[in-house]
């Protein structure tokens, strides 16, 4: 079930595989890529992603600061 939208319009969920916008200091540090674990329903519904470069940790973001690969 897709329960987010992209920067790019459209959908991903918790299990996708996603990548953060090229403008965060993360895309340019080479933390690109990452799976989606988990979200929050927030007034800012933050979207919670693993990043494959820095395992073990979690990154919570809105959902347009990501989009499905």
């Amino acid at each position: 079930m897709k329960t987010h939208t992209g920067y790019d319009g459209n959908g991903y969920g918790i299990g996708d595989r996603v990548e953060i916008h090229p403008g965060t200091d993360l895309w340019i540090r080479g933390a690109r890529y990452g799976t989606v674990v988990g979200s929050s329903l927030t007034p800012l519904d933050r979207v919670k992603v693993e990043m494959d470069k820095l395992p073990g940790r979690i990154f919570a973001a809105t959902e347009d600061t990501f989009k499905a690969v």
